[in-house]
Formats: C-alpha cells, structure tokens, sequence
C-alpha cells in the first residue's frame, strides 16, 4: 500500500480528482428558465404638453411598489409620441435579473401628445431583483437594483 502511495499512478489519480472537484465548484450556478411578459402602457400627458412646446423633459422612470406588491413603473420624458401611438415593454425574467426593452410607436401626430406611460407588473414575487431598462428608440438606458416590498419608491433618469 505504501508503494501506492509514493508511485506516479496515485499523484495522476489524485490530481484528476482534484480537478474533477474544482471543475463541479467552479461550474456557474443555474440562472433559471426565462419568463417573457409582453405590458401596454397606459398612455397621458402628465405635464400637459403641446405639439408646440419646444422644452424637452427629462427621460426617466418611476418605480413604486403598492400594497398588494405590484409594481408600478412610470415612463417619464416621452416625446413623439400620440395619444393613437403606443409604449409597450418587453419583460424578460431570469432568476433574480429582469431585461425590459422598451418598444415605441408614435401615432397619428394629428391626435394629441403623451409625455408619460404607467405599467404594471404583477408578476414578481417579494424579493431583490437586477432591473435593466433599455429603450431602443431614445438610445438610453439604466440599470438597478429593485426591492419588491410595499412602498418602495424610485425615481431615476434614464442614461444616453
């Protein structure tokens, strides 16, 4: 036995084990199916704007979480966009990171404008959840982190 011990045979079946053992470690952790949902916005115009209004306001997104754990998220800052046209996003779930893609159409510019659109994603559970928001159309996007609890609010400007 001792002999085993010392020969080449026993040092390649010891550093084949160890590698077997560091491969399963280092082996990256299962992310999940992916859950896509397909949202609508509800569309208005919260600051009251007009074709003719040259200001332009900040793009950004509002997150609140209500009562009965909901999220709410609000589309700020949209331009272009007619009360006939449509905001809409893409979710895309895995694990604990969500990818919305934001998708754009503008309307008739004869109909009158939007600046803002309310979604409502009921379909996450209490926890801490990676959040990617990318819109396509304005070229930004941001990144964070949301708590899905009640009554947690956030309010961030999206990033060209």
């Amino acid at each position: 036995m001792t002999d085993f011990l010392g020969s080449v045979e026993f040092y390649v079946y010891a550093t084949l084990v160890a590698a077997a053992i560091v491969a399963f470690l280092a082996r990256p952790s299962s992310r999940g199916e992916a859950r896509q949902h397909l949202l609508s916005g509800e569309l208005s115009n919260a600051t009251g704007r007009t074709w003719s209004d040259t200001t332009t306001t900040q793009s950004s997104i509002s997150i609140c979480v209500r009562d009965d754990g909901a999220v709410m998220l609000f589309r700020h800052g949209i331009e272009g966009v007619s009360s006939s046209g449509a905001v809409s996003l893409a979710v895309t779930v895995i694990g604990f990171d969500i990818t919305i893609e934001e998708r754009i159409v503008p309307g008739n510019n004869l109909d009158d404008p939007i600046d803002t659109a309310v979604f409502v994603l009921d379909f996450l559970a209490p926890d801490r959840y990676h959040l990617k928001y990318n819109s396509s159309a304005t070229s930004s996007f941001v990144a964070t982190t949301l708590l899905v609890r009640p009554d947690y609010e956030k309010h961030l400007p999206l990033n060209r």
